[in-house]
């Protein structure tokens, strides 16, 4: 579990994404107005499917998520906030998604903010990255507001279409 002020980050388990997609209405968690997405769908399948190996539940590895975003004031799930090792072990990338409904309020860089610094805190980890569209404005704050620094633009072909991507960094401070 990540904290933050208005914030609490859970590590989502198999159990739980099970529960939330096809569990007892008066079981499953309460999400936000829009909420879960498409994308938020898809991450609790494959949770769901493919439990994760990196939960620190008792084998002494660190907790890399994915976590659902849940909002203090009324237990909201709003978001959630995946992470995926590089082919640098050193490296981990973080994606996020939120409820539409709750764009605008600094929920994003809250929950970012705190993941990247628990990621920085894990001893394996130097280096988190994160990406969006070029022309996602909003995100890309998102991202320089949680400290990671634009690193390069890439064209990279998405559904038979060419996108720019912004790619963002941060690395924890010190010698590898």
């Amino acid at each position: 579990m990540i904290s933050s002020p208005r914030l609490i980050l859970r590590t989502l388990t198999a159990a739980e994404a099970e529960r939330a997609l096809d569990g007892p209405a008066s079981d499953r968690p309460g999400f936000a107005d829009g909420y879960p997405s498409t994308f938020a769908t898809e991450v609790l399948r494959l949770v769901a499917l493919y439990p994760a190996t990196d939960h620190n539940l008792g084998g002494g590895m660190p907790d890399l998520g994915p976590w659902l975003v849940e909002r203090r004031s009324d237990n909201a799930i709003i978001g959630t906030v995946s992470c995926a090792r590089m082919t640098d072990p050193s490296a981990v990338t973080v994606g996020y998604d939120l409820a539409p409904s709750c764009w605008g309020e600094g929920y994003a860089t809250e929950a970012l903010t705190a993941v990247v610094a628990h990621l920085l805190s894990v001893p394996a980890v130097w280096r988190v990255c994160a990406e969006a569209r070029a022309d996602h404005l909003a995100s890309r704050r998102v991202m320089e507001k949680s400290g990671l620094r634009w690193m390069r633009d890439e064209v990279v072909e998405h559904d038979g279409r060419d996108v720019k991507l912004a790619h963002y960094a941060i690395d924890r401070p010190g010698p590898l």
